[in-house]
């Protein structure tokens, strides 16, 4: 690295006590904790179903229309994405589960796909960059906003960003170095990735390749039979589970994964969900690149283009085509979320510390008030804390001790690294996280812990033997009522009910359905019960749980259903 400002290597001599403090971070919060919506409910109630099948296979039981091949959702299969991830995350509830808790075991999926990450970047950039420059790399990643989200969470994408940097780095290790080993395992890497989330990673996979087929054309026309190779690896594990999910599935299956979940959501023309418009990344990826916003922002106009030796330079442009090339991939897509960039972060990251070489004057004074800003919350939160009942929020008085070290630290770090800006901000950024782990964690897991309302609706069902259907119940409640009930609850309707589950709605709520005599009602702001086009319908609340700031459940019944005597109120919603 060159010199900056008077510091002879802007990443060197980060303190051991400050890499420690960021890879903290990777642990703590993982365990101790409910499934949160949006997600976690969902990925870890398909993990667990999918656990069943592999047990059940271990033993040799046969499980009559279950198949691994086919992810299943209370009961019913879901085929947005290939299975791979699902596989694993089974494995890790299975095993780890017995010790830590199967939520903690799936999110540790998620710590340990960062772990990888981290683990790729030092290996493949030490060569290149130096020590200091790869651990800057990484810990620059570790401290990210978007990373700490997505490895504390059960979700798909830490795997896919995990999958995705092994491909990229392994690759362009390879090709730089004349390994083919490694290139046969970016291939394969790829291959996987595509066995997590389907065409989505190979289109995460195009910019990058894009720009190492252009950088290393004549290394790759020198050896065609080792990409022959890879390109069976990288096609191998994507035909092979496509052939067993077929077979599995059929036709109507296929056409539900391959046009809806991969062709539809891409154009947006078979979802309804997350659609948005070209810009919506401008305003999330800012968000999920802090704290290095605006250290990306100026360095980018600054970037030399001249890089003297081949190697960095090459990782430049790769860093370029993958971070921001992929951001130019994904606002194409009709269908947008802040978790589908977290594969690009680790792209981002290696840009970073090409930045940290030409800071601008102004960057270092933003970083000024953002690191004092950041160490202000930890602070408070040492001696007080937020209190939620409802919708209501207060401040009460308590001392957290946790929290009052983190706060230590972080004062620490700004007067020892005051005319340092990186291993300040990497402190800084870390004991915030960790602050919000031990104080904001705790708060948020009562709002958002769905397992006592769940238990006491199915303790209602179960003692007045309500045998209910859903009415427009959402993939997080129906995984809710499976994972911590055991109970499957399908929906009478769709996201819009038809004129046809209006008329079943009635003759259950009326007790002339053969099959059911109760209905659990989701409400959100803005929704009402019973739905607009039925006539005037008499029924009963046998319950009523409130499931986080905006989310009301009902178990009803009609008014001379089962329930036994319980007071009827039509109008109660």
């Amino acid at each position: 690295m060159e010199p900056v400002r008077g510091i002879t290597d802007p990443t060197a001599g980060i303190p051991v006590w400050v890499t420690l403090l960021c890879l903290a971070v990777l642990v703590f919060g993982i365990g101790g904790r409910a499934l949160w919506t949006a997600d976690e409910p969902r990925e870890a109630e398909i993990a667990r179903e999918m656990g069943e099948v592999l047990r059940a296979r271990a033993a040799g039981e046969v499980s009559p229309g279950r198949s691994a091949a086919i992810p299943v959702l209370a009961g019913e299969p879901f085929v947005e994405k290939p299975p791979l991830y699902y596989w694993i995350s089974a494995l890790m509830m299975l095993t780890a589960g017995r010790l830590i808790g199967p939520a903690a075991a799936a999110r540790a999926l998620s710590a340990i796909s960062g772990a990888g990450t981290l683990a790729a970047l030092w290996a493949v950039l030490r060569p290149r960059l130096g020590k200091a420059g790869a651990r800057a790399s990484a810990l620059i990643l570790a401290v990210t906003a978007g990373f700490f989200m997505a490895t504390h969470w059960v979700l798909i994408d830490p795997l896919l960003m995990f999958l995705v940097a092994a491909a990229v780095l392994s690759t362009f290790h390879g090709l730089d170095r004349g390994r083919p080993a490694w290139i046969l395992a970016g291939y394969l890497s790829g291959g996987l990735a595509f066995l997590t989330k389907g065409f989505v990673a190979w289109g995460l996979l195009l910019p990058p390749a894009s720009a190492l087929a252009f950088l290393y054309f004549h290394e790759i026309t020198r050896r065609p039979l080792v990409h022959l190779a890879g390109l069976a690896l990288f096609l191998a594990p994507g035909l092979a589970w496509a052939a067993a999910f077929q077979a599995a599935a059929g036709d109507e299956l296929w056409r539900e994964w391959l046009v809806n979940n991969n062709l539809g959501r891409f154009s947006g023309d078979t979802t309804k969900s997350h659609l948005r418009g070209p810009f919506y990344y401008l305003g999330i990826a800012p968000l999920l690149l802090l704290p290095w916003t605006p250290l990306l922002l100026g360095g980018l106009l600054r970037i030399r283009r001249r890089e003297g030796k081949t190697g960095p330079r090459n990782l430049l442009v790769l860093s370029l085509a993958w971070g921001v090339g992929g951001l130019l991939l994904l606002s194409l897509a009709g269908t947008k979320r802040d978790i589908y960039l977290y594969p690009l972060l680790p792209g981002f990251a290696v840009l970073a510390v090409f930045c940290l070489r030409d800071i601008p004057r102004w960057v270092r004074a933003v970083y000024s008030i953002l690191t004092a800003a950041l160490a202000a919350p930890v602070v408070f939160f040492s001696f007080f804390n937020i209190v939620l009942n409802g919708e209501t929020i207060r401040v009460a008085g308590r001392f957290s001790l946790p929290v009052l070290i983190c706060s230590l630290a972080a004062l620490s770090a700004l007067y020892l690294f005051r005319r340092r800006l990186l291993p300040r901000v990497l402190a800084v950024s870390s004991v915030f996280y960790l602050a919000g782990i031990f104080a904001a964690f705790p708060v948020i897991d009562r709002e958002k812990n769905y397992e006592p309302a769940v238990r006491r609706l199915a303790a209602v069902m179960e003692e007045k033997r309500v045998r209910a259907a859903g009415w427009t119940l959402d993939e997080t409640t129906r995984a809710v009522f499976s994972y911590y009930a055991g109970l499957t609850v399908p929906n009478l309707s769709g996201k819009v009910p038809t004129d046809s589950d209006r008329e079943r709605l009635g003759m259950v709520l009326a007790g002339r359905d053969g099959e059911y005599d109760g209905i659990l009602v989701l409400l959100k702001r803005g929704r009402d019960f019973p739905p607009a086009g039925l006539p005037a319908l008499e029924y009963r609340v046998l319950a009523e749980e409130r499931m986080g700031i905006n989310r009301r459940l009902l178990l009803v019944v009609g008014g001379t259903g089962a329930g036994g005597d319980a007071d009827s109120d039509p109008d109660n919603d």
